[in-house]
């Protein structure tokens, strides 16, 4: 017997997150819209880190609006393409549709993960974890990311909040979660890179969390783990 499975363990069931988290969602997305750029708007090809820079405030915003039920999934797809290209002067309306389906369609299949990513999750299985996806990304999209990202050997099963019926941070998709897990709030620890939806959604339902912290965010809250590399998980747990 391993070193690692004679370890007392205080946690048996590990929730990831997953965009940001282990999928580098930056990285990803980056490479797809340069190439759906070049595609559809050559002449924005010179001005592409505006555009990228735009698309990236215009995503996080609506993406609230649609965490809040506020907005619907398909208006998001869509939307947030229209809106990044209006700031820059370009009527996307025409081809938002199509451009929205390419970046659906690409997106997932680009498969950078974070550093140590799949050697942090070896460990972890092999030190007995049960571990589980637990996303508010559209279901289709995310079971390409982790079947191309070489992901799913290392989980049991992903969780999304299109079947919960609730997003990351209510409370309901943690309750959701553990009858599905069939575990105890405190034999659980929920990783994940977002303050909101991650760490203060987990803990407010009685969840401890690990903050994926890569980027060294100055914040206020408080995790029960903080960590700015995967790996730390091994030394954690």
């Amino acid at each position: 017997m391993s070193t690692s499975e004679n370890r007392s363990k205080k946690y048996k069931v590990l929730f990831f997150d997953l965009d940001r988290t282990l999928w580098d969602y930056r990285a990803n997305s980056e490479q797809t819209l340069k190439d759906l750029v070049t595609k559809h708007t050559p002449e924005l090809v010179e001005r592409f880190d505006k555009f990228l820079a735009t698309f990236y405030d215009v995503n996080e915003s609506l993406w609230l609006e649609y965490r809040n039920g506020r907005l619907s999934k398909d208006k998001l797809s869509t939307q947030r393409f229209i809106d990044s290209f209006k700031r820059l002067g370009v009527d996307a309306k025409p081809f938002a549709e199509e451009f929205s389906n390419d970046y659906i369609t690409e997106s997932p299949n680009k498969t950078k993960l974070f550093p140590k990513t799949i050697e942090t999750l070896e460990y972890l299985k092999n030190a007995g974890y049960k571990m589980f996806l637990l996303t508010n990304g559209f279901v289709e999209v995310q079971k390409v990311k982790i079947r191309d990202s070489n992901l799913e050997p290392y989980f049991e099963t992903m969780i999304t909040s299109e079947e919960a019926g609730y997003q990351k941070p209510n409370e309901k998709i943690f309750e959701f979660a553990l009858q599905i897990v069939k575990a105890e709030k405190t034999d659980c620890l929920m990783i994940g890179d977002d303050l909101e939806s991650d760490i203060e959604g987990a803990q407010n339902f009685g969840i401890d969390t690990v903050f994926f912290n890569p980027a060294g965010l100055v914040h206020e809250s408080v995790p029960t783990f903080e960590i700015k590399q995967l790996d730390e998980l091994t030394k954690l747990l």
